[in-house]
């Protein structure tokens, strides 16, 4: 188990810092989600198209993503045994809304009688 582990670990660090998409299989990714659609071959068809569209937008986005959050969302999308491009995908997208919004955070706001202006007064404006 350890050995699957360490192997696992390579191949995230090595797809993150290849500079290209790292390579999932998308149709053992949806034969394993199949079983929870009852089995219609409809689902697999439409898995596999929704794959192949998150694994077009991956090529074009994936080097305006941070090594880090690359390295990260692989592994977690590969937990389970069934990694998804859609996923991978959906984590990246959520890292960098996540790192926007802690740059929004951070900001101050220069407004007269604004947060900014009150800061360790202990008062409020009114």
């Amino acid at each position: 188990m350890r050995l699957v582990a360490l192997v696992a670990s390579l191949l995230v660090a090595t797809a993150a810092q290849a500079g290209s998409p790292p390579k999932l299989d998308i149709n053992a990714t949806c034969r394993r989600a199949q079983p929870l659609s009852g089995g219609e071959k409809s689902a697999f068809r439409g898995c596999v198209d929704d794959e192949r569209q998150a694994q077009k937008e991956l090529a074009k986005l994936w080097s305006s993503f941070k090594a880090s959050a690359q390295s990260n969302c692989l592994e977690v999308t590969r937990i389970g045994g069934a990694p998804s491009y859609v996923e991978l995908v959906t984590c990246l997208q959520l890292d960098k809304q996540a790192q926007e919004a802690s740059r929004e955070n951070k900001k101050s706001l220069d407004l007269p009688g604004g947060p900014s202006s009150t800061r360790g007064t202990g008062s409020t404006a009114d």
